[in-house]
């Protein structure tokens, strides 16, 4: 073999060697891997419900043709259905007349704007709110609203939990006769409730119920 025959073989050589080498690569496994997490969250609810049951098991002509002093069961409380824990307030519509009563000792009063229905709330419960309702420049009725807890804090109602009732019974006032008789007498009860977490440091009911009140005007 001459010289340059020798050379051309080396040269032949060393690249059959790049191509086996480059074969060799192609067909290597190599470790992997690929990770993934999927976050799941379940959103809750806030759902309440509003029941009387004493009131509801009164039967109908009980709750009609009443005389004053009498007293009717009527038992406003509220039970959490739903998720999450909530604060829970109750209004009541008191209707009001300008109307002249007897006083407990059997006295004449004069004439005044007096509430037609009358009771006596309940331990557990605190008042967060008053006002007029006026229909024509005449007031009809007072609204109360008052907050399940104490007048520094709200009580949470828990999933399942009932409040105590707000009052237990209903009185129609001691009217002299004439007034009021054969009248209709209306007094809504409504309740509301917010979430507990997440709605600010202050649990106080004034707070609690500015709140929901902002977001439901």
């Amino acid at each position: 073999m001459n010289k340059r025959t020798m050379v051309k073989a080396i040269a032949i050589t060393a690249l059959v060697g790049v191509v086996g080498y480059g074969g060799v690569q192609g067909i290597s496994a190599y470790f992997t891997d690929t990770a993934e997490k999927n976050n799941t969250v379940t959103v809750g609810d806030v759902t309440t419900d509003l029941d009387e049951p004493n009131w509801d098991d009164t039967p109908d002509d009980e709750k009609t043709d009443i005389t004053p002093n009498q007293k009717i069961p009527k038992d406003p409380k509220v039970t959490n259905t739903g998720t999450n824990d909530a604060y829970v307030f109750i209004e009541v519509q008191v209707p009001v007349k300008n109307i002249i009563t007897v006083g407990a000792n059997g006295q004449k009063l004069p004439a005044a704007n007096t509430e037609l229905l009358k009771y006596i709330l309940n331990k557990g419960w605190v008042k967060v709110e008053d006002s007029d309702m006026t229909s024509g420049g005449t007031v009809t009725a007072h609204r109360y609203v008052y907050a399940y807890g104490t007048s520094t804090a709200c009580t949470a109602l828990k999933h399942g939990e009932t409040t105590p009732a707000l009052f237990d019974n209903i009185t129609l006032v001691n009217a002299i006769e004439g007034q009021i008789d054969n009248e209709t007498l209306n007094m809504p009860v409504k309740s509301y409730a917010i979430q507990t977490e997440n709605i600010g440091k202050s649990s106080a009911p004034a707070d609690v119920y500015k709140i929901y009140v902002n977001q439901n005007k």
